[in-house]
């Protein structure tokens, strides 16, 4: 497109192809786990989608470079720098003017997919409404680039430590369809279910795809999340959840730890509480949701 951005042979081959391409983020590399697991998660989620017959784009920005398909070196220095920024879209274009090394969050991947026409995108869990938003008016901007894209987002719901009820109001709000996959209840990220029903339940692969093509031809130019839960072998239960984030929650107000160091901080904190049951959730069903991505987006090119 310009000199601000590079893509990676292989993607730059599949869009010449139209073949089947799936979005990953890199801000779950370079804040969301910890070294090592964030190169191991990075690598199984782009076999995922490779196993699945389409091929992985992981977006970041590395040296002030827009890249789209990072390579393993790219990677590497997103995992283990210490000097990593996160972007989102209200501050993405200053991390290309400053030449940072930066992982993209929901929003920002999001945004660069849309400017090469790739449609699915694959992440563990949104952001949305944080808990005390009513005094901090503290919103994720995934929410706005959902309802300004027109991508197919595959993820297990918003992230646990979210206030899940209020965004799922809000995703209503800006017209974003939420549909499951072989669940009538929106996920709560660690947990397989809240008490939010989705718009609609899908059994299948193909009944998704042949929806997702009626969403584009009614151009309503407004994303689609679709539901993925956590496998069940991974899934941890609601109340233990709950309680581990109360206690992060705490340690964070005794931190004085806000706005975009919340996040990171309340997922490393309630790893800790949880005894890395939760950070084995995590790696689990962001791998699982890359492969479903994956197979969506093969299913959907193939007719």
């Amino acid at each position: 497109m310009n000199s601000l951005f590079e893509l990676s042979k292989e993607v730059q081959e599949a869009i010449d192809l139209k073949k089947p391409i799936v979005a990953l983020e890199s801000t779950l590399i370079s804040h969301g786990l910890p070294y090592p697991e964030n190169i191991n998660v990075a690598k199984e989620s782009i076999i995922a989608v490779q196993d699945s017959g389409s091929v992985a784009a992981t977006i970041g920005i590395i040296n002030g470079k827009v890249k789209i398909g990072l390579s393993k070196e790219d990677i590497k220095i997103l995992a283990k720098d210490s000097n990593v920024q996160k972007v989102s879209n209200h501050n993405f274009s200053l991390s290309v003017y400053r030449k940072e090394n930066a992982g993209t969050t929901v929003s920002s991947t999001i945004a660069v997919a849309s400017k090469f026409n790739i449609k699915f995108f694959a992440t563990g869990g949104i952001g949305g409404v944080h808990l005390n938003a009513k005094e901090t008016y503290d919103v994720s901007s995934d929410l706005y680039s959902l309802s300004e894209h027109s991508n197919y987002v595959i993820c297990s719901g918003a992230k646990s430590i979210l206030d899940l009820d209020k965004t799922y109001q809000l995703l209503e709000t800006l017209s974003i369809t939420r549909i499951g996959f072989k669940t009538n209840y929106m996920p709560g990220f660690w947990y397989p279910e809240t008490d939010n029903k989705v718009d609609n339940n899908f059994e299948e692969i193909s009944a998704i795809c042949s929806f997702l093509k009626i969403h584009e031809n009614i151009k309503q130019n407004k994303s689609v999340l679709i539901f993925n839960k956590i496998p069940k072998d991974k899934a941890l239960l609601k109340e233990n959840v709950d309680n581990w984030i109360k206690a992060s929650v705490k340690k964070a107000s005794e931190y004085n730890i806000s706005g975009k160091e919340i996040t990171p901080f309340l997922i490393n904190q309630v790893n800790k509480e949880s005894n890395n049951l939760t950070l084995k959730a995590n790696v689990s069903l962001i791998i699982n949701n890359a492969l479903l991505a994956g197979k969506l987006a093969k299913e959907y090119y193939s007719n």
